[in-house]
C-alpha cells in the first residue's frame, strides 16, 4: 500500500504539473527575495543619504553658535529634530570633545558618547549612527552626532516583503492553472498511447490505432507506433492464416493416416487370418501324415516331415510376433500408475510352470512403480524376461535379477541375467526387427521380441539399452522419464 505513495507510481500528468510548480515556485521564490534584498538595500542608501543631508544642515547651522558656544542656540537647533519621529539622540560637541547640547527622544537618558574613543557608526543594530565634523571657514568647530532609529526601515521592508510575496502567490496560483491546462499537451498522447498499448496487450486486438498530435517527438512517437501496430496486425493475420493452413493438413494427414492405420489393421488381420488357415492345414496334415503314414516313410522321410511341422511352428511364432509389434505400434494408451514389481512377479511364475526345471534364482527388487500402459509394459518386460530365461537355459543355474534405480529425471529397470551374452559390437541390431545374434539351432527365436520392447518403451518416451560380454551374461536397462510418471 505504501509503494503506491513512491513517486514511481504517481501518473504522468501529477509528475508533469509537481515539476512545473516546482521551478516555478523556485523562481518565484528567488526573484521576491531577490526584490527585498535590492529594496532594502536601496531604503537604506536613502535613509543614510536623508540622515547625512539633515546633518550636514544642522552642522552648517550649528558653527556659529559652537563658536561662540551660544547653548541655547544649539538647543533651539538640535530640537528642530523632533519633528523627525526616527531620531533617537542628538550630541553636539566643541572642538574639544565635550558635550554643548544634547537631545533624547527615547525613554531611557541616554549619554552622548566619548568622543576620546571613536563611536561606531553606520548601520548599528536597530540604529544607524553618524559623526560629523562642524566646520566654520574650514576649521573645525566642533562634532555633530546623531543616531537615528530604523523602525521605519523595517517596516517598510516587511511591508514589501508582505507585498512582494502576495504577489508571488498569486502568480503562482495563476502558473499552476496554467500549467494543468498546458501539461496535456504533454500527457494525453502519452496516455492515448499508454492506454492503447494496454487494450493491444489485454484483448489482442490490433486494429486499435492512436491519434498523432503534431510532427513533434510525441507525434513521431504515434506514428512509428502506430506502423509497428500495424506491421503486427500484418504479421499476426500470416501467421493465423499460416496456422489454419497446417491444422487443415494435419487433419488431413491425420485422416489419411487413421485411414492408413485401418487398412494396415484390416490388412494384418487378413494375413494373419489368410496365412494361418495354410499353415494350420500344413500342419494338420503333417500331423496326419506322420501318425497314419509315418510307418511308411523311411528316417529321411519322416525327418522332412518333422522339419516341416517345425517350419510352421515358427512362422506361426513370426506372424504372432508381427502382430503384437503391429499392436503395440498403433493401440491407444491407457496410462496409470502399476506395479511392475508384481506384474514382473507373475511373469516368472508363469515361466516357472511352462519352462524347464533347472534351478532358478529370481531377486526382484519390491516396490518397483512405474507409469504407463499396462498391456504395453506386460508385453516389452515379459519379452525382457522370456529372453534372461531362455538365454540362461543352457547354465547349470539360472540367476535374473532385477532392479529399479531413481534419479530426479527418471527411473531405470535393470534386468540382468548369468546367460551366454553377447558380443557388444552388434549390439546396434539387438532392438532391429528379424536381427538375431544367435541361430536358431542355439536358441530359438523371431528376432521381433527385443523390436518390440524398443517400440513400446519409445512409446512411452523412454530409452532401452545393453550391457553384455559373450558367457558372463547380459543386463538390459529400462529408462522411463520423470514427465511420464508424474
Amino acid at each position: 500500500m505504501m509503494e503506491r505513495w513512491r513517486w514511481q507510481y504517481w501518473p504522468l500528468k501529477t509528475k508533469l504539473l509537481l515539476l512545473t510548480l516546482s521551478i516555478s515556485t523556485l523562481g518565484i521564490l528567488l526573484v521576491c527575495t531577490s526584490l527585498v534584498v535590492v529594496e532594502n538595500q536601496n531604503y537604506q542608501e536613502q535613509l543614510e543619504s536623508e540622515l547625512h543631508v539633515i546633518a550636514d544642515i544642522l552642522a552648517e547651522q550649528s558653527a556659529a553658535a559652537l563658536l561662540f558656544e551660544d547653548d541655547q542656540q544649539l538647543n533651539t537647533i538640535i530640537s528642530s529634530l523632533r519633528q523627525i519621529g526616527t531620531i533617537e539622540q542628538v550630541c553636539v560637541y566643541n572642538v574639544s570633545g565635550q558635550v554643548m547640547s544634547a537631545l533624547n527622544e527615547s525613554g531611557n537618558a541616554r549619554a552622548c558618547p566619548n568622543l576620546a574613543v571613536p563611536p561606531e557608526v553606520g548601520f548599528v543594530g536597530d540604529f544607524y549612527r553618524l559623526l560629523k565634523p562642524v566646520t566654520l571657514d574650514g576649521d573645525t568647530v566642533g562634532q555633530f552626532y546623531l543616531i537615528s532609529r530604523l523602525e521605519v526601515l523595517r517596516e517598510h521592508i516587511q511591508a514589501f516583503i508582505v507585498v512582494t510575496f502576495s504577489i508571488g502567490i498569486g502568480i503562482q496560483v495563476v502558473l499552476a492553472w496554467v500549467a494543468l491546462r498546458l501539461q496535456r499537451l504533454v500527457s494525453e498522447p502519452v496516455f492515448e498511447l499508454s492506454d492503447a498499448a494496454e487494450r493491444i496487450a489485454r484483448d489482442h486486438d490490433y486494429s486499435i490505432r492512436v491519434p498523432v498530435y503534431g510532427k513533434d517527438e510525441l507525434g513521431r512517437l504515434g506514428s512509428a507506433f502506430n506502423e509497428m501496430i500495424g506491421t503486427i496486425q500484418q504479421q499476426n493475420l500470416k501467421i493465423l492464416q499460416s496456422r489454419d493452413d497446417l491444422e487443415r493438413t494435419v487433419a488431413d494427414r491425420t485422416s489419411e493416416l487413421s485411414l492408413a492405420n485401418r487398412e494396415l489393421e484390416a490388412f494384418s488381420f487378413s494375413v494373419s487370418h489368410d496365412l494361418r488357415q495354410p499353415l494350420r492345414a500344413i500342419e494338420g496334415f503333417g500331423q496326419a501324415l506322420e501318425e497314419d503314414c509315418g510307418d511308411q516313410l523311411n528316417e529321411t522321410g519322416r525327418d522332412y516331415l518333422h522339419r516341416i511341422r517345425a517350419a510352421t511352428v515358427r512362422m506361426g511364432g513370426l506372424i504372432d510376433g508381427l502382430l503384437v509389434l503391429s499392436r503395440v505400434s498403433r493401440q491407444a494408451m491407457e496410462v496409470k500408475q502399476l506395479d511392475l514389481s508384481a506384474m514382473l512377479e507373475e511373469i516368472v511364475e508363469e515361466l516357472k510352470e511352462t519352462t524347464d526345471p533347472l534351478p532358478t534364482d529370481v531377486s526382484i527388487q519390491p516396490g518397483i512403480r512405474v507409469v504407463g500402459d499396462g498391456r504395453m509394459i506386460r508385453v516389452a518386460f515379459q519379452n525382457l524376461l522370456e529372453n534372461a530365461w531362455k538365454y540362461t537355459s543352457k547354465n547349470d543355474h539360472r540367476r535374473i535379477d532385477v532392479m529399479a534405480c531413481e534419479a530426479p529425471d527418471s527411473i531405470t529397470v535393470a534386468i540382468q541375467d548369468n546367460g551366454v551374452g553377447f558380443d557388444m559390437k552388434y549390439v546396434d541390431k539387438l532392438f532391429v526387427a528379424f536381427n538375431r545374434l544367435h541361430t536358431p539351432a542355439q536358441f530359438v527365436g523371431t528376432g521381433l521380441g527385443l523390436a518390440t520392447v524398443d517400440r513400446v518403451v519409445r512409446r512411452h518416451f523412454g530409452e532401452i539399452y545393453a550391457e553384455s560380454s559373450v558367457d558372463n551374461g547380459a543386463c538390459f536397462f529400462v529408462k522411463f522419464p520423470s514427465s511420464m510418471q508424474k
